[in-house]
């Protein structure tokens, strides 16, 4: 299944509690490419890490994880992955495909730069063969997308030339004792996750075609009908009622007014739907609202400070961003330079690998000395 949530790795990560992977796009592909089914050719742009596979092993398993820089649960998953990779190194070979990319208007491997300064900065967190898709995107299209798959982080698990599985790396454990066992059903495992496929398949549809509706609606302007197509959602939908509520809350700040999305969005909130760093990140990316406004989503921040998997450098940084564009760069300072201490501390424990980077270090040194120009 795939819906239109397109997350950037910052947001994506306030979201870690609620989504297990990420999802690109709304549009349902048929599936051509099933478990089972011969493994299509490996065609890449470069590989960044690792040595290149020129062919298949006897008995040896492939596993082909799927991730791109930008997808949260993606990266959370990689010191675990990098793990495997070192326990089972005798009989299987990691291989992590980029994918999906966002490039814009630019050819698609003007990517390159970024998922290579990526990989080189997450290190031995990322301890496994990397390759970048190929410029055509074979890997994201004859891969992927063939075998229905909109979500990232996926695996795809190859032995002898043959898909024996596909699924979200969180079961790789568990499965690959089962296929190296030698007792494992590759014509039970597709119909199984033939008839997962269908089930889910059905039960997101309705979602899928409300949000088709809602991003027309949003398109041309019709912002009574997107408010009132989400209300249906939410009304109907349980399962995506926290969904529908983070889009009408987004859709009501950005598109109709604020004293409507702020009367709305503080009962939401008390419900506890989720989406509770990314309601803050919202309000706080942008310039103009109302003092009141910015000071709820310092409140959400800070509630987002106790959440164990959340790294705190990132919720600091969220919220000096929040004090300069209330045009308080004191404040703005003080807690960028505590987001930069924070990031620092974990990175020497190796904590939130990834996530928290020396790149990403001298991005917030970047923003803290804007802030800083700004008090003179």
């Amino acid at each position: 299944m795939s819906y239109n949530l397109k997350i950037s790795r910052t947001a994506c990560l306030t979201f870690l509690s609620i989504l297990c992977f990420t999802v690109v796009s709304l549009g349902q592909e048929k599936a051509k490419l099933f478990v089972g089914d011969k493994a299509p050719e490996l065609r890449y742009g470069k590989w960044l890490k690792g040595t290149p596979v020129k062919e298949y092993k006897k008995g040896h398993l492939y596993l082909f994880e799927f991730w791109a820089t930008w997808c949260g649960p993606c990266i959370a998953s990689m010191p675990h992955l990098s793990e495997f990779a070192r326990e089972h190194k005798k009989e299987a070979t990691v291989i992590a495909v980029n994918i999906w990319e966002k490039t814009g208007y630019k050819p698609y491997e003007s990517s390159l730069p970024k998922v290579s300064k990526f990989v080189k900065g997450i290190g031995n967190k990322m301890d496994f063969n990397v390759i970048t898709d190929s410029k055509d995107q074979f890997m994201g299209n004859e891969w992927m997308k063939a075998a229905g798959q909109g979500g990232i982080p996926c695996t795809f698990m190859v032995k002898d030339g043959i898909i024996m599985w596909i699924g979200h790396p969180v079961e790789l454990d568990s499965v690959v004792n089962v296929v190296m066992s030698g007792n494992y059903d590759v014509a039970a495992a597709r119909k199984k996750i033939q008839e997962r496929n269908e089930q889910s398949d059905a039960a997101a549809a309705p979602f899928q075609n409300l949000m088709k509706d809602y991003e027309k609606a949003i398109a041309d302007k019709q912002y009574s009908k997107a408010i009132e197509l989400l209300d249906s959602g939410i009304g109907t939908m349980p399962p995506f009622a926290g969904t529908f509520g983070f889009f009408k809350f987004q859709t009501l700040l950005e598109h109709v007014n604020e004293d409507s999305a702020m009367a709305f969005v503080r009962p939401w909130q008390a419900t506890k739907p989720g989406y509770v760093g990314s309601t803050a990140a919202v309000i706080a990316r942008q310039k103009g609202w109302k003092k009141s406004t910015y000071e709820y989503a310092l409140e959400l921040l800070n509630a987002q400070l106790q959440v164990p998997q959340m790294p705190a450098s990132m919720v600091y940084e969220e919220m000096a961003g929040a004090y300069a564009n209330m045009n308080d760069y004191k404040s703005a300072v003080q807690y960028q330079e505590k987001a930069i201490a924070t990031a620092r501390q974990f990175l020497k424990e190796g904590k939130f690998a990834g996530f928290i980077m020396e790149d990403t270090i001298k991005e917030s040194e970047k923003k803290l000395a804007g802030y800083k120009k700004e008090l003179k």
